[in-house]
């Protein structure tokens, strides 16, 4: 499935739904990271190493007050790229297949949340996609200091209501 960079999240909605805010939610928009298709151009370069290793650690081994994973599925999803079922390995030797979850990243100062497939990681590393600054930034900024909670921030963050 392709999204544009930086467009409105809108993976479950159709004609007949949106998605909002909640009233009492922290973040004003969330936004898409990294959906790629063999059919569509995307930037290419390379990223910092330490930001490729903190979206690794994110997703393979966490702190356990962190989970930026949602939207799980069962089975897995093969890159639209080259059609591999990828997996990494995080810093404690953990293996994690990709294509099964989507990844939240927020970013507190912008008050916006990026979501992305967990395919970025492989985009990232065998395809060289370079994601948009304004992502590396809240990768960059990212608090492990703090709980986050992805699985209850998209139950907080966003509400599904019928068109007119």
């Amino acid at each position: 499935m392709y999204f544009e960079d930086l467009s409105p999240y809108r993976y479950y909605a159709d004609d007949n739904c949106w998605y909002e805010f909640a009233d009492d939610c922290e973040f004003e928009k969330l936004l898409n990271i990294g959906w790629l298709d063999s059919n569509h151009s995307f930037p290419v370069g390379t990223i910092e190493d330490t930001l490729f290793k903190i979206l690794r650690d994110l997703v393979c081994c966490p702190p356990m007050w962190i989970n930026v994973l949602h939207n799980r599925i069962r089975g897995q999803h093969p890159c639209n790229l080259c059609k591999a079922y990828p997996k990494i390995r995080g810093n404690t030797g953990r293996i994690r297949y990709l294509g099964c979850t989507e990844l939240m990243i927020p970013s507190r100062e912008q008050k916006i949340v990026f979501t992305s497939p967990d395919m970025i990681l492989h985009y990232i590393e065998e395809h060289s996609y370079l994601p948009p600054v304004e992502f590396l930034d809240a990768l960059r900024n990212f608090d492990t200091s703090q709980p986050f909670d992805a699985e209850e921030s998209g139950k907080n963050i966003i509400e599904r209501r019928l068109g007119p």
